[in-house]
């Protein structure tokens, strides 16, 4: 078990009125209905080799899905194909899901090139030369009755965008974000619940496991959620218990989830 601080608690949404969106491991997020279903624009930062969020958001919204990540260029493709070809080759894949990851380039070419409505850029999100900001992306990218969700997964580069993301607040509707180095970076993530608060609520929190290693250490990660919700939503007290149960999986599957305890 984790202790956290108030300021990390979510506010009280009713489990019936969230879901999940994702895998049902890494890359998989909960997320309250509502705010998906009222979201006309995803722009997803850091996909990797899973998009199964992104495709969960598409049959739950009808919104348009601009997706980012500067790992996934040919080299990246073609050395994945080698090294499932010859694990094939060898007798170790044989499970559907396996052999769908061998061929998994049709599923990106069919999701995110033959698609008109979703979109994928092989660019890196920072502030750096050679990268793009979100602040970028909402100006180029987007029309002015944009009601966007973020999804963010960048592995310590979520520091370099927040500015950015509470400067175009009134635009969101949600977010889920993973933060990185969190013993170190406490200051931050606090100030940015608090600069989005009165937009934008944290509607839940759970503990990437893969984050922690040794036995008690503390985590390095987190995943949050944010969202536009109104008031009524968040008047209850919130006395559930994290990791909720049916919605919330361990990253990792070969660990427990990790509970959270929230101290005065």
């Amino acid at each position: 078990m984790v202790e956290f601080t108030q300021k990390l608690k979510p506010i009280f949404i009713d489990n019936s009125e969230l879901f999940r969106l994702g895998s049902i491991d890494d890359g998989g997020y909960v997320v309250p209905k509502e705010t998906v279903s009222s979201s006309n624009l995803l722009i997803s930062m850091g996909i990797s080799d899973n998009w199964d969020f992104e495709k969960d958001f598409a049959k739950n919204s009808r919104a348009k899905i601009l997706a980012f990540d500067y790992s996934l260029n040919k080299n990246f493709w073609r050395s994945k194909f080698k090294k499932d070809l010859i694990k094939f080759l060898q007798l170790k894949i044989f499970k559907p899901r396996k052999i769908y990851k061998m061929f998994q380039f049709i599923d990106f070419l069919l999701f995110f090139k033959f698609n008109k409505n979703n979109q994928f850029f092989l660019k890196k999100i920072g502030k750096k030369e050679g990268s793009i900001c979100l602040n970028s992306i909402i100006n180029n990218y987007t029309e002015s009755n944009a009601k966007i969700f973020l999804k963010i997964d960048i592995e310590n580069y979520e520091y370099e965008i927040i500015d950015d993301i509470i400067s175009h607040k009134d635009k969101i509707q949600g977010i889920v974000i993973e933060f990185h180095g969190v013993s170190k970076n406490f200051e931050k993530i606090y100030t940015f619940i608090d600069k989005l608060n009165s937009d934008l609520k944290l509607a839940h929190i759970h503990i990437n496991n893969y984050s922690v290693n040794p036995t008690n250490q503390f985590p390095e990660a987190i995943e949050l959620t944010f969202s536009r919700v109104s008031l009524h939503t968040y008047i209850l007290k919130n006395n559930k218990e994290y990791p909720i149960k049916n919605l919330d999986f361990p990253n990792s599957k070969r660990n427990k989830d990790i509970k959270i305890h929230f101290i005065e």
